[in-house]
Order: C-alpha cells, then structure tokens, then sequence
C-alpha cells in the first residue's frame, strides 16, 4: 500500500495531523474498503486550488470540500487516483455543521476515497461513511 499525501496547505492550523497521522487514517479507510493492495495520492490544498480543479473538471463555479479523480487503469496498477481535500472547507463546514474538525475530516477523506473505490452516492456509501467516522477516533491522534 502506498499513499502520498501532499500538504500544500497546511491543516495544522485546523487540525493538528502530520503526514504520517494521514497516511495512517488514509490506510486505515482502505483496509475498510478491502483495498489493502491499493495507492493513491491525498493532496491536502486550499479553497483557491479546489475552485481551479471544481472549475476546470467539473464545471462548477467555486471551491468545493472533496474531489476525487478516479485512475482509469486503477483495476491493472493498483493506483486508484488522487484526491483533494481544501484544509479551509473542512474547518468551515465543521463549524456550520457542528462537527468536530478531526470528524469532518476523516468524513471527507472516506468520502473521496470511496469514490475511488467505486462507490458512488447513496445510503450504502452513507452508511460505510458514518462507520469509518466513528471507527477512527481524534484521540488515537492524540487530539
């Protein structure tokens, strides 16, 4: 399993995690998915990036929270693709929906992957959110 999370962004300021506590939260969520043999790219960014990204792929105006780029061959390299998290969503909407950053968090970083994982939206993708984000608790991060 291979997982190379870029910090273009810094989420200290909203969450206090180093690349090795979100290569581990990322592993964790793949072995949930039974993607143990996978890899992919994780690029923490900022609302400036993401609204490049939602604009330029999908279409749509402003930043968004999560994107996921699935990797076509994913099935022959194990490379599923990459996915971006803005650092400033996951503290903005973990303030408007009340949540805990650190849950916030890993909910979009399930989210993203189970996209790569061939899920798409629906009370299945739902449900295996919610267990993932119960599953990994802030204070085994020390948080």
């Amino acid at each position: 399993m291979k997982i190379n999370v870029e910090l273009s962004a810094p989420l200290f300021p909203v969450l206090c995690l180093g690349r090795r506590e979100v290569r581990d939260i990322t592993r964790r969520i793949l072995e949930n998915l039974d993607c143990r043999e996978s890899s992919l790219n994780l690029v923490i960014t900022d609302d400036s990036r993401m609204q490049h990204l939602n604009s330029a792929f999908l279409f749509c105006p402003g930043p968004t929270n999560v994107l996921a780029f699935e990797e076509e061959s994913k099935h022959e390299s194990g490379f599923l693709g990459e996915v971006f998290i803005s650092a400033q969503a996951v503290k903005r909407e973990s303030t408007l929906y009340g949540q805990p950053v650190f849950e916030h968090f890993v909910r979009l970083l399930a989210h993203g992957i189970e996209h790569l994982a061939g899920f798409e939206h629906g009370p299945e993708m739902e449900d295996r959110t919610l267990h993932l984000q119960r599953t990994i608790k802030a204070e085994e991060y020390g948080l």
